[in-house]
């Protein structure tokens, strides 16, 4: 997940991850629903130097941090770097080839029945 590293940030990972994992338990049994927050974290703050502010002093939710940092602060390569790197160590690459079969034959078919014998050729 990416969100801020401020109050609002902590509490809305923590309730998405409570209302997803109380989903699944009634809708897949078993299921085993694992979240992990991809940015922004303290190490990403410190290691690209992201400007932060003091935690808001009205908000009453517990926040162990001693600064908070929007998630726009992240350059977007970067945040685009985590999120492939994130997606890529999840992929289970037979399931994709498979799909990506599937999606060509059904592209394929398609175009037969739309009259093409071969791809259209854009110039």
């Amino acid at each position: 997940m990416i969100s801020d590293w401020d109050q609002s940030g902590i509490h809305l990972f923590s309730a998405l991850a409570e209302d997803v994992a109380a989903f699944a338990a009634v809708d897949a049994p078993g299921t085993e629903v694992v979240f992990e927050r991809l940015a922004v974290t303290e190490q990403q703050i410190a290691g690209h130097q992201l400007p932060t502010a003091p935690p808001e002093a009205s908000d009453n939710r517990s926040f162990t941090g001693t600064s908070t940092t929007q998630a726009e602060a992240l350059p977007p390569d970067v945040l685009a770097a985590v999120l492939r790197e994130a997606i890529e160590a999840r992929r289970d690459d037979t399931v994709l080839a498979r799909l990506l079969q599937r999606e060509e034959q059904q592209r394929r078919g398609l175009l037969q029945r739309l009259g093409f014998d071969e791809p259209p050729r854009t110039s």
